[in-house]
């Protein structure tokens, strides 16, 4: 049998997601990306400047699923689906779940695995704490935060099944990994007015992966969190009044700046040096 592993991408559907899953589909990953809306996931395509085919065995699925609706996303699927497979059209399928396309693209002599995920979708701040909504407020933690942790806690748990059935991949193939996008703005050092909850709910998430980390330490699946500063094209810049642009600027210098494909070749480079032992 020939195992093939699979990486989950949470807001693939643009940014830094996107350039992701670029990126992982260019090394020759198949990816399931996930993005909030049946709207957005049809702007997933197969060509330069998104997804690749490199092989026949290669496959990919764009998946919508709503983070805002935490928890109730969780059990409420089907999830609308559209399937990429070499040398055919786009697919329209549903999902019962996230680990579904691994299960329905294997067969007697393929095996698809999920050995990676990213969680990158999240949604930013656009006014001071005083004025952001209660709404606004859960809808920031529930996707940036809330929903990382519950994607994060299915896939260990089915990384963990994966090595309990075939321990031998995990001796020759990178092991199992989570990477988690946080941002510059969950350090105490950065106090830029109109990023509180969304700095909040980054540094949450980067706390929370350094002692997941420890907590994976013995089943052999490592944790990340990479922190970006300012990139270019990102909602999160947009959406910044112009003073918390250059005060955010003057606060890192503008030679922090970096790119959404940047950010991809980091996650790359996580991924692919974190081999076992032999």
């Amino acid at each position: 049998m020939y195992h093939f592993p699979v990486a989950i991408v949470t807001g693939a559907t643009r940014g830094i997601g996107k350039a992701i899953s670029q990126k992982l589909s260019q090394e020759g990953l198949s990816c399931i990306m996930l993005g909030s809306t049946k709207e957005s996931i049809k702007y997933t395509i197969v060509g330069k400047d998104h997804l690749q085919l490199r092989s026949s065995h290669q496959r990919h699925c764009a998946m919508a699923i709503d983070f805002k609706k935490w928890p109730q996303w969780v059990a409420c699927g089907p999830y609308n689906g559209i399937e990429y497979v070499k040398g055919k059209p786009p697919l329209e399928q549903k999902y019962s779940t996230v680990f579904e396309p691994c299960d329905k693209w294997t067969d007697d002599g393929l095996h698809y695995y999920v050995n990676l995920l990213i969680n990158c979708a999240g949604i930013t701040q656009e006014s001071l704490s005083i004025r952001t909504t209660s709404s606004q407020i859960q809808d920031i933690m529930n996707v940036n935060f809330m929903s990382s942790v519950t994607m994060t806690n299915l896939c260990v748990k089915n990384m963990m099944k994966s090595q309990r059935k075939w321990p031998e991949l995990f001796t020759e193939s990178a092991r199992p990994t989570i990477i988690n996008i946080s941002s510059i703005l969950q350090s105490g050092k950065m106090n830029i007015p109109g990023t509180s909850v969304y700095s909040a709910s980054k540094a949450a998430l980067s706390r929370y992966t350094e002692v997941l980390a420890k907590e994976m330490e013995p089943r052999n699946i490592h944790c990340h969190t990479i922190s970006p500063g300012l990139v270019k094209g990102t909602d999160m810049i947009r959406n910044l009044t112009v003073a918390s642009q250059e005060a955010l600027t003057g606060a890192i210098g503008a030679n922090s700046m970096t790119t959404p494909a940047e950010v991809a070749q980091q996650v790359w480079s996580l991924y692919n040096c974190r081999t076992l032992d032999k």
